[in-house]
C-alpha cells in the first residue's frame, strides 16, 4: 500500500512540535534546576562538615569553625549568601545556610545543611 500526501495534513507537524516543544524545554530547565539545588546542597554540607572538623578539634573554637566553614561556602559559587552558626559546648554543631541559583528569576530556594560532633579532647589513662 502506497503512502499518499493528503492535502488536510500540512502543518501538522508544526502543531505537533508548538504542543511538545514546551513541555519538553520545561522538562530540561526542571533537571536543570534540581542538578543546582543538590549541587548547593551539596556544598552547603561540605561547608558544615569543614567547619565541624575546625571547631571540634582540641583548642579550635566556635570563630575558627564558623571561618572555615563560610572560607569554603564562599568559595564556591553555587551556593549564594551563605551564612554559617556554630552552637554547643561538648556537642559542636555547624549549621550553613544558602540559596542555590535558579532557572527563573524571581524564585528563591533555600537550602541548609547542618554537621554535629562531640568536641575532640585529650583523657588519659586514669581519667576517661
Amino acid at each position: 500500500m502506497a503512502m499518499t500526501w493528503r492535502p488536510d495534513d500540512r502543518g501538522s507537524s508544526s502543531v505537533t512540535i508548538a504542543i511538545i516543544f514546551p513541555a519538553i524545554a520545561t522538562l530540561f530547565l526542571a533537571l536543570a534546576q534540581a542538578v543546582m539545588v543538590s549541587v548547593a546542597r551539596d556544598v552547603a554540607q561540605a561547608a558544615a562538615e569543614e567547619g565541624l572538623r575546625v571547631a571540634r578539634a582540641h583548642r579550635g573554637s566556635h570563630a575558627t569553625g564558623r571561618a572555615a566553614a563560610g572560607g569554603f561556602a564562599r568559595r564556591e559559587p553555587v551556593l549564594l549568601n551563605p551564612a554559617v552558626s556554630v552552637s554547643g559546648a561538648t556537642t559542636i554543631t555547624v549549621r550553613v545556610t544558602g540559596h542555590a541559583p535558579t532557572v527563573l528569576p524571581g524564585m528563591r530556594i533555600a537550602v541548609s545543611r547542618t554537621a554535629r560532633g562531640a568536641r575532640e579532647r585529650f583523657t588519659t589513662p586514669q581519667q576517661p
